[in-house]
Order: structure tokens, then sequence, then C-alpha cells
């Protein structure tokens, strides 16, 4: 799998999307999130955040993503899944990087360079290893972002 750096690069040199669309995190606010994490954050997530961790264009538009929004994803995670009778859910050490719409949670847990990603949907019964890496998912979030827009800026 292609490191999250080179994904990027690739969609630039591809023309996709504009060097400038990318708008990444400092240092002291990729510290903030390990802190609001509890944990050194993945290399590949890291790596995510220092290039688009505020903003990618069109890429996850609609999405909560970024930061400092993804500060308050596992508040929110927690809530909709205590709405649904299912709390304590989610492992303990779930890092809630993503939530579309308030019905959809990705998380990962902080146990490799590149962790699998996990997914839970309102209406499930379970939670699915959905990626088998965050750059998987990235990978096939920016596909899926690709199929309705050809211009990602």
């Amino acid at each position: 799998m292609k490191n999250v750096r080179d994904i990027f690069h690739e969609l630039v040199l591809r023309g996709v999307i504009l060097d400038s669309a990318l708008v990444g995190c400092s240092e002291v606010e990729i510290a903030s999130i390990e802190q609001h994490f509890g944990c050194k954050v993945p290399l590949a997530y890291r790596e995510f955040l220092t290039i688009a961790g505020r903003s990618a264009g069109k890429i996850f538009c609609g999405v909560d993503i970024f930061y400092p929004r993804l500060l308050s994803l596992k508040f929110e995670a927690d809530e909709l899944l205590d709405e649904l009778g299912l709390s304590d859910f989610l492992p303990t050490d779930a890092k809630v990087f993503c939530m579309h719409q308030g019905y959809e949670i990705n998380y990962f847990l902080p146990v490799s360079d590149d962790p699998p990603v996990f997914q839970f949907f309102e209406g499930q019964s379970s939670i699915t290893k959905t990626w088998d890496s965050f750059s998987s998912f990235l990978v096939a979030s920016i596909g899926n972002h690709l199929l309705q827009w050809s211009d990602l800026n």
C-alpha cells in the first residue's frame, strides 16, 4: 500500500487537486489531537493530518474528519450509541477520527503505523473492520469522491 504522502502527491501530479487545496495541521494542532486521543497518533494518520488535516478540497466534503471538528467526534459517537442503546459498544481505546451525517462512525485502534479502520452504521448490530489500514480507507474514500467529481478542488 502507498503511504499517505504518496497518495496525495499522486493526486497533485495528476492535476486532480491543487497542492494549495490541501491544508495540513500544525505540530501544535497535532499535539492537541494526540493529547485528545491520549496517545501518539499512528504514522499514516499523522501524515494525513500534516498534509490535509484541516482541509482537502472536495475530498471529505460533508464528512466530519478535519481539525478542530474531529476533537468532538468521540463524544458524538458515544452520544449516538447511547441513543441506540449500545453504550460501551466502542472499544475503550477507539480513536474516532471520522463521522458522516451523524450515522456513520469510523475509528482506528492505535496498534500499528497504518492501523485498520473500523466502521459502524446506525442500524447495524455490529462493528466491521472495513479497511485493513488507514491508507486503504483514504484510497477508497478518495476513489468514491472521484466518482462524483473529476476535479477535487
